[in-house]
């Protein structure tokens, strides 16, 4: 089984204190609930290793690391391991003497000063068996406390167990823990003393096992960044679900206002829509009914009443379509008539002047309302036009021309007059200069 342990910064209140445990590690066994023993990764590479330089013989080392107390339990770290090559296990004990002492503890001030010793290392074949009492022994003589174990492994197979000296004898652990972490000092102790090659130049087996404890780790963190890539989803669909649900449940308590509201608009639209058709009708009508009540009325020459030399202007027609027979005959009865209207004269006298006074003075009158109808229409039309116009909604220059001055000429008069570039622009409320 395998467990991660995180660190805790916390500090606790009193001598003891939350420890900086390793961030991950791989649990074998169960361990002890009274004893919490740690060893790193490379102190057990270097330690087979090391027993197998001998699988017929036995190995001895010594373990080196800190301990830490956290809630009345004791936690062994060990870091590093320094192997005793010299050093045997024979059936009169193993001699631990000063020579012995002084190796461990040159090792320990060159490599690794800040570490205690946390116990000692013991490879011998045929191992898990019992272990001989005089092993007790020198493990209390010269492994004393409760902090001190003794890690106990066979050389080929490569089991290994732990065990604390309790009630009078070593007591196997259950269980401990393989943490992992660079661990400069003992990689820079295994190459120093290995003919300057590294542990993992040296290795000759494959620790299966470590390689699947990091393929899990690197696997557990691809789930966790997963999970959260899957959480983060999830709660922003949520949210929009939630979204979409507020939105309809007030659109479907605002139906009837929305029913409302779609209503005016409709009426607005009709309504506007009616405005513009009929301004549009109005404008036709503009165009189409020449001069209104404000434009300027052309003058219509006078009626005179039609003389039997002379055709009336309504008949204009008639009389250049009369045959020429009737044109003689007329011509000849002339002085006839003529001859008869001068003996009449004669015959009433002052009379005749008077009437002949009096036409002569209408027929100067009536000449004067001769005038040509379309100098008149001219005459009258420059009488009534404005100086000024204000263009209205819906106006051209076209119209403008047609409604001032009563023809289609003057569009180019009021351009030019008013600087206008563009003969169909013109804006409402705009006021135009007329020629």
């Amino acid at each position: 089984m395998i467990e991660f342990v995180y660190k805790e910064k916390a500090k606790e209140e009193g001598p003891e204190r939350k420890l900086d445990l390793p961030k991950n590690v791989r649990q074998i066994g169960e361990p002890e609930e009274n004893r919490k023993i740690y060893i790193e990764d490379y102190v057990i590479t270097y330690l087979k290793r090391f027993a197998k330089e001998e699988p017929l013989g036995s190995r001895i080392a010594v373990l080196l690391g800190d301990s830490e107390r956290m809630g009345g339990i004791p936690y062994l770290f060990i870091r590093s391991a320094v192997a005793l090559k010299e050093l045997e296990y024979s059936e009169g004990g193993i001699p631990f003497t000063d020579e012995v002492w002084a190796e461990v503890y040159s090792a320990v001030k060159e490599y690794f000063p800040a570490q205690d010793i946390l116990g000692w290392f013991l490879s011998v074949p045929g191992y898990p068996m019992e272990l001989d009492p005089g092993l007790a022994r020198i493990h209390v003589n010269c492994f004393g406390g409760v902090d001190k174990v003794l890690l106990a492994a066979e050389p080929t197979d490569g089991d290994e167990d732990f065990f604390a000296y309790e009630n009078g004898r070593l007591t196997r652990q259950k269980g401990y823990y393989i943490f992992y972490e660079k661990n400069e000092a003992m990689q820079r102790f295994m190459i120093d003393t290995g003919d300057g090659e590294s542990i993992d130049e040296k290795e000759q087996f494959e620790d299966r096992a470590i390689k699947s404890f990091r393929a899990i780790v690197q696997e557990k963190k691809d789930i966790s960044g997963q999970k959260r890539v899957m959480t983060f989803l999830y709660t922003a669909s949520t949210f929009l679900v939630m979204v979409v649900l507020v939105i309809g449940i007030t659109l479907i308590n605002n139906y009837e206002k929305m029913e409302g509201l779609e209503m005016a608009l409709s009426d607005i639209s009709r309504t506007l829509e009616s405005q513009e058709a009929e301004e549009a009708l109005a404008e036709t009508e503009n165009v189409d009914a020449g001069p209104t009540a404000a434009e300027p009325t052309v003058a219509e020459p006078a009626v005179t009443e039609p003389t039997a030399a002379e055709p009336t202007a309504a008949e204009p027609a008639a009389a250049e379509e009369q045959p020429a027979e009737e044109a003689e005959q007329e011509a000849a009865e002339k002085p006839e008539q003529e001859a008869a209207g001068e003996t009449e004269r004669e015959a009433t006298g002052e009379s005749e002047q008077g009437s002949g006074e009096e036409s002569g003075q209408e027929e100067p009158k009536a000449a004067e309302q001769e005038e040509p109808p379309q100098e008149a229409q001219e005459a009258a039309a420059e009488d009534t036009i404005p100086e000024t116009y204000t263009v209205q909604k819906g106006d051209t220059l076209l119209g403008i021309s047609r409604r001032i001055y009563g023809r289609d000429d003057q569009i180019d008069a009021i351009c030019s007059l008013n600087g206008i570039d563009d003969s169909d622009r013109i804006l409402a409320g705009q006021k135009l200069l007329l020629p």
